[in-house]
Order: C-alpha cells, then structure tokens, then sequence
C-alpha cells in the first residue's frame, strides 16, 4: 500500500495519515517506475527496523521504519552520493556501521542524533579500510579492518578510542579474524597466520593466542561455524586424516567429536544452531546420505531422522528456530525441497507440501513475529517466490504481490510491530520496501 497523506514524500519523510490502516504492501517507491530503491541490510534497533535504501534524491543511505513512519536519518555522504551503510550493530545504546565517505572510503561510523559520525580513519583516506565482522565482547566492540600497512587485522573501540589489538600474521599479510564467538568470558575466532594457516584463536582479557595448530602447515584446518553449548565449543574443520569433520572445545582439550564419514572423506558438517540443550547440524555419512544430526554437550552424535531413506540424503539446510520448534528445508525424495520442523515432542515431519510434486518450494529466509508465528520465502509453480507464514499447523501463502508465475521474491526479512517488512519487486516498480500487517493480511493460499 503506497501512502497518499499529504506529506507523502517530503524529499525524506513519509509518515502514516492517523486514519491510515496498517500496511498491507508497498510502503514508499523510493525510485519511482522500474528502478528500484533496493532496501537491504535490515537491523531491529531502537524499537525501529533500520535498513539501507536508494533515493534520486540522496543516494544510498540510512532509513528507518517503526510501523507507522518512514524517515531517512542521515546522510552520510551528502547529495545524490552513495555512502551504502551495511553491517549494523547496537553497541552502548548506539547505533554502528560501515559506510562510504568521501575522502575517508568506507569506515566505522555512529549515529549521533541525525548525523553520522566518523569514528576513526583507519585506512587512512582515501584508502578504506572496510571494516567487517562487527562483534560486541567484554564492553568493547570488535572488528577486522585494513590499516593499510599490516592489513585486516583484529581492532577494537571501546567507546573512546580505537586500537589495533593484534597483528597476528606478523608478516606482510592479512589474518582476516572472523567468526567470532564468546563463551566463558573468552571471545573466540578463525584467523591466518603465515606458517600456520587459519586456525583457531582466543582473545582472553587482552592477550591472543592459538587454541591449536589443528591442521599443520601453511594450510590450515579453516574452522568455520564456531558456535557455543554449554560450556564448549563446536564447529568444523579440516585435517588431512579425517577431512572436514565436527570439532568441540572445552577450555582444555581440542578434540574431534565423531568421524561420520570415516577416514579422510568429509562428513561436511554444516547448519551449526542450538536449541535447547542440544547443537543441530547436517551432515553426510556413507549409509544415509546428508541428514540432520543432533547432540548434548559432550556427546556422540545422534542421527534425527533419515528424512530420504537411503544413501541419497535429504540435504536439510537453513536451520531456524522458534521457541520449541526448530523450521528447516530439507527434501524427502517424494515432494522435493520443503519446510520441516523438529520438536522434542513430535520429532521431525514436514510441515507443508508447499509446491505440490517432486519439485519443491525451496523455502527460505525465515524471520519471527513471535514465538508462534515464522514468514518466510517459497515458489509454486503457479505463484513463483511469494511471501508465506506458518505457525506449524497452518501455512499459507500471505501476498500475492507480483501476479502471475515470476513472483516478487522476497528478502531481507524483519519484524516490528506486528509488521513483517522486506524487499520485493511487484513487476512494476522495481524492488521497494514493504510492510504487511500480520493481523490483517488475507492469505491468498494455505497448505
């Protein structure tokens, strides 16, 4: 639904009329006709979703919706530039991003009121240094940038000022940290360094140090999807012997946790997400394929359920999870790729043959509204990629917002309000920000 108040557009603001129903579709064509304004990169902060948006105006710069009002905050770089924010992070009850600035490129800036301000020019105009990996520990904030004398090394602000923490690959180098993860007053994260490869490393009370030279060699075991349970550490990683496989930590001893696929074959475990008491994942294994495994804390890895009997495999992916339920896609070898769930209760079943048939709906994109209700992206073959809810009984499809089989493929999900917002294309105005009502959207299909 596109506002026509008065003030519909006052070059930065578009506000809902007091009589105004709740959204029910487009919210602003910030370009008009078949551009597309391309909102993107969406953050809950201040009771608010902030997101990144395309104006002829002023460029690619910082929005924000609260269920009613449409605004730009700020301009980061002024006129019609693109200062193009992205990877936004709350930290001391501010608003953190990357964004482009000229001469500066792109750095570390915060919102203050309704400017921008930089933080530091780390990479020294008008080189960036292209901050990434934003992560809050131990009251400091986090990141790996490019100095563009050491390159991407691990920094930290803590509200004051910014300090290079480490150059852990002391030659001519980057370590490119990333994955961060705390647990136990301890921050954890994969980084290179020149001899070793990438590895696992700590950063405790200021000091940084390998976990282990898990793989030796220039190589290294590449550990990715660092995810907490408990009190130990799991994610996967390479060695020559036993391939990609699940590793845990637990302060102490850095040990392999099961060989699914024997020998130097990799079971490829991927989809690290803990619900409850439990660490999820998929995996593939001679007898079964790639299917979904489960584990407790210190325990052997259990398979859930072989979804496609055999050695096929039903490729879950996209693990998300919802109070006690955990939604997932996966492929049973009957209706193709489809939304699952697995309770404690009920196991694991598919919750809705949404694209009738062996090809499948493809879902994906999952956000929460509350601890009932999930949105998500599928394809019909009738409808193409629409905009779909369930609440594990009833899925229906809630927006036809491109009619016909091309569908306006949905992204960028987030809640606010009892709103679900996102980007899509209508097939006439290119890809815009819309909005819908949870409580009063008429579904147009249910499954």
């Amino acid at each position: 639904m596109k506002r026509t108040c008065n003030a519909l557009l006052l070059t930065l603001f578009i506000s809902a009329c007091g009589s105004d129903p709740a959204p029910n579709g487009l919210v602003l064509d910030a370009v008009p006709g078949f551009d597309a304004g391309n909102p993107n990169s969406m953050y809950k902060f201040d009771n608010k979703v902030v997101f990144q948006l395309n104006t002829p105006e002023m460029g690619s710069e910082i929005w924000s919706y609260d269920g009613n009002t449409l605004k730009m905050i700020v301009d980061v770089q002024p006129g019609v530039g693109h200062s193009v924010p992205s990877r936004f992070i709350e930290f001391k009850n501010k608003l953190y991003f990357t964004a482009v600035k000229e001469p500066y490129g792109r750095e570390l800036f915060v919102l203050d009121g309704s400017t921008a301000q930089l933080i530091k020019d780390i990479g020294d105009d008008p080189s960036s240094s292209s901050p990434n990996g934003l992560f809050v520990f131990d009251d400091k904030l986090f990141f790996s940038a490019n100095d563009n004398v050491v390159g991407y090394e691990l920094w930290q602000f803590d509200g004051q000022e910014v300090t290079l923490v480490s150059n852990i690959n002391d030659d001519s180098g980057s370590s490119n940290p990333g994955g961060f993860v705390a647990l136990n007053g301890k921050m954890y994260f994969y980084a290179e360094k020149a001899g070793f490869g990438t590895e696992l490393f700590k950063y405790d009370n200021g000091s940084i140090e390998m976990v282990a030279d898990l793989n030796p060699g220039p190589s290294g075991s590449r550990p990715q999807e660092i995810t907490g349970l408990g009190n130990t550490l799991y994610y996967y990683a390479y060695t020559p012997e036993l391939g990609t496989e699940l590793w845990s930590y637990d302060g102490t001893n850095l040990v392999n946790v099961a060989d699914l696929n024997p020998g130097a074959d990799s079971s490829s475990p991927r989809g690290l997400a803990v619900m409850g008491d439990r660490l999820f994942f998929a995996a593939n294994a001679p007898a079964s394929g790639t299917e979904l495994y489960s584990l407790e804390e210190g325990g052997q890895p259990e398979l859930v359920a072989d979804i496609w009997p055999g050695d096929r495999g039903s490729e879950p992916a996209l693990p998300f999870v919802v109070g006690s339920k955990m939604y997932f896609s996966a492929d049973d070898g009957v209706h193709g790729p489809e939304l699952w769930t697995w309770s404690a209760e009920s196991g694991a079943s598919m919750v809705s043959d949404i694209q009738e048939g062996t090809l499948g709906s493809d879902p994906y994109g999952f956000v929460s509204l509350d601890d009932e209700w999930v949105y998500f992206s599928a394809r019909t073959e009738l409808y193409g990629i629409e905009a779909w809810r369930t609440n594990g009984t009833d899925t229906q499809m809630v927006k036809d917002l491109w009619p016909g089989t091309d569908g306006s493929t949905p992204n960028d999900y987030s809640s606010i309000n009892g709103q679900i917002c996102f980007s899509a294309s209508d097939g006439t105005h290119g890809r815009e920000f819309y909005c819908l009502s949870h409580d009063t959207v008429t579904p147009v299909l249910k499954r």
